[in-house]
């Protein structure tokens, strides 16, 4: 299975109702688009919604801006593992610290 189309399994319910409402789209019509829609589509549009609703202080993310957030995480980190960029032992640290 691809890196993005793998990682749907690894999203909440939460996470792709979300993405369902917005995108638009039905959990079917996620489910079946390959990897390059999944990143044009999914993966781009998670990010900038990351993008434009993270606060420029130390304010609050919204529970949208946290979503999209995660989201990104998911599949970024499937891409990475993917890709043979994946460090968990960094990732852990990482985690750690927040």
């Amino acid at each position: 299975m691809s890196a993005f189309k793998d990682s749907l399994k690894d999203l909440t319910q939460r996470q792709m109702d979300f993405i369902c409402e917005e995108l638009k789209k039905s959990p079917d019509e996620i489910a079946g688009m390959n990897d390059d829609q999944l990143y044009d589509e999914v993966y781009d549009a998670m990010c900038d919604i990351e993008i434009a609703e993270t606060p420029a202080d130390d304010s609050k993310m919204s529970e949208r801006c946290k979503l999209a957030s995660d989201i990104v995480t998911v599949m970024g980190n499937a891409l990475a593992k993917d890709e043979g960029a994946w460090d968990e032992e960094a990732f852990l640290k990482d985690l750690e610290a927040e």
